[in-house]
């Protein structure tokens, strides 16, 4: 599996030295430190374009969290997720980021920069609250665009916890037009019968799945059969971590929709995106 800025960007082994292990003392001061963030507001959404292989354009896009230590090092998501997730903080800084998405969408649109959706992580945290169907709802409501706009990306392992509880809130907020994807397809709980059940609108195959294929007949013949399977039940289907010519003729072959990967955009700062849907199209 290649050892890629990608790979370190996406699980974070390159984020900072101010925490090096998981014990009570470095929960206690991430803990801290996303108090102090959440309090001052320290938190940055990266975006990083989708590229669509129909007809080579960018008007999608994944939000990506990112947050600096105490030293101005950014700490790798893997790090600090995990902690909000059990502390519960997450549920503040999931409906930060989703203000901030539907913010950036409106001004996208007002510039005339053709933006179709944005996709934003929701945590199994945000979604077991009682009233996260109707808070969820309302920040996009207040965010003034279509619902259509945001699609949500949640992994399988969501699932697990209460399936009932999960799915049944999943239905209601595709409902009222919010688009979902199935993030990391093929990474461990993948279940055939979660993507035929649940409204899902995009399947994401994971990046390892693509590295795999390179060199994995059985593999590379299972993504293939699959992309199609995915494609005749009306699923968009993208293909995660591209990032070489080897990887993009792979995923066109495969007849996947989307690409996202290094290859045609790196996750980048608000203005930098702007700027990258402004193009509307490159040539590869």
């Amino acid at each position: 599996m290649p050892n890629s800025e990608e790979s370190q960007s996406r699980s974070g082994r390159s984020g900072s030295a101010f925490w090096t292990g998981y014990d009570r003392e470095e929960q206690r001061r991430m803990e801290e430190w996303l108090n102090i963030a959440i309090e001052k507001d320290l938190f940055e959404i990266y975006y990083q374009p989708l590229y669509s292989i129909c007809d080579g354009s960018f008007t999608e896009a994944e939000a990506l969290l990112r947050l600096k230590g105490p030293d101005g090092v950014y700490i790798p998501p893997d790090r600090f997720i995990p902690v909000a997730e059990e502390t519960g903080q997450i549920i503040e800084i999931g409906c930060m980021v989703l203000e901030r998405v539907c913010k950036y969408i409106r001004y996208l649109l007002s510039c005339r920069i053709n933006i179709d959706t944005v996709s934003v992580n929701l945590s199994v945290v945000q979604l077991m609250g009682e009233d996260a169907v109707s808070r969820l709802k309302e920040i996009i409501r207040a965010g003034g665009i279509s619902p259509n706009r945001i699609l949500f990306e949640v992994t399988e392992s969501i699932l697990i916890s209460n399936y009932t509880l999960i799915a049944n809130k999943i239905r209601e907020l595709s409902r009222s037009g919010i688009q979902f994807a199935l993030d990391d397809f093929g990474t461990g709980y993948s279940n055939i019968t979660n993507v035929i059940d649940l409204p899902f609108d995009v399947v994401k195959i994971d990046k390892s799945l693509i590295w795999d294929s390179m060199k994995n007949r059985r593999c590379n013949i299972m993504i293939r059969e699959l992309t199609h399977t995915f494609r005749n039940i009306n699923l968009i289907v993208t293909a995660e971590g591209v990032e070489t010519e080897e990887h993009d003729r792979f995923a066109r072959q495969c007849g996947c929709d989307k690409i996202q990967g290094f290859r045609y955009a790196k996750p980048m700062p608000v203005s930098r995106a702007a700027d990258y849907f402004g193009r509307c199209a490159v040539s590869y």
